[in-house]
């Protein structure tokens, strides 16, 4: 599994989400609302049958918004955690048909306070499982 590709297909997935700005990793200034795709967590590798199968586990895909402590901020976040329709992350990524890999499984999400390039972020962080061939 080339997990540039993988990172490309997930952006292309999220980029289906209306009004949603899906940022280059290691950008300076994000603006929000904004998706970021992190570095994995875990990869294991040689799952099958020598590099049959390798697994990601726990790849983070944030979504931020600004103002933090507002409730408007609250209220558009949870648009986006929602297990389908039009804003649903969920629905954008397991939707998406991948040629990087064989499978994308959102797990979980949660919400944090996060700092990017020193300005506080309300963020959706999604959790996800990748499967793929060895490469």
């Amino acid at each position: 599994m080339n997990f540039d590709n993988v990172a490309a297909e997930l952006r292309a997935a999220l980029d289906t989400i209306d009004g949603l700005r899906v940022v280059e990793w290691g950008v300076r200034q994000v603006h929000p609302p904004a998706a970021l795709i992190g570095l994995p967590e875990q990869i294991s590798y040689d799952l099958t049958y020598g590099r049959g199968t390798d697994r990601v586990e726990d790849w983070p895909v944030m979504v931020l918004l600004s103002r933090p402590n507002e409730p408007h901020s609250r209220r558009a976040i949870v648009e986006y955690v929602h297990g389908s329709g039009p804003k649903s992350v969920k629905q954008a990524i397991e939707a998406h048909t991948y040629t990087s890999c064989d499978d994308v499984q959102v797990v979980s999400a949660e919400f944090d306070v996060v700092t990017f390039a020193e300005a506080d972020y309300l963020a959706a962080v999604f959790h996800l499982n990748v499967i793929g061939g060895g490469a």
